[in-house]
């Protein structure tokens, strides 16, 4: 959060329409990179709706930068990188919340065959146990 502040500490700073111009190109660029990591986890499928919101604020930002709106394009810019951060780490939690979910099932069978190896332990106690009293 804190090179949030500073993006827009930067930009307030700066003003000038050829830094600006320079820190919007930059920040586009971030976004696509980002764009292309959540693709990579696998967001566009897990986390559509973050991932969808990125590329349409990339394609927002780069036409204001065509039409010369530097500000713009870079807020807009800014907010396609969060958004696709956004979809990256919701597509990792969803793939991890799965991990975790097929460990728990391999835990409960585990279990299951622990609980049934000591039943026959126990009956096969209890017959030696039998033979030995006789």
């Amino acid at each position: 959060m804190r090179w949030i502040t500073c993006f827009i500490a930067i930009t307030m700073v700066l003003g000038c329409g050829g830094e600006l111009q320079q820190l919007a190109v930059e920040t586009m660029q971030n976004a696509n990179v980002a764009i292309s990591s959540a693709d990579a986890v696998g967001a566009q499928v897990s986390a559509g709706t973050p991932f969808r919101a990125a590329q349409e604020m990339l394609t927002a930002s780069e036409d204001a930068m065509n039409t010369g709106d530097a500000e713009r394009a870079y807020r807009l810019a800014l907010r396609a990188y969060l958004h696709a951060r956004i979809a990256t780490e919701t597509a990792i939690a969803l793939r991890e919340e799965a991990v975790v979910k097929e460990a728990q099932a391999q835990l409960t069978l585990s279990e299951e065959n622990v609980a049934e190896v000591l039943q026959r332990l126990q009956t096969a106690r209890e017959e030696f146990n039998a033979l030995r009293s006789d």
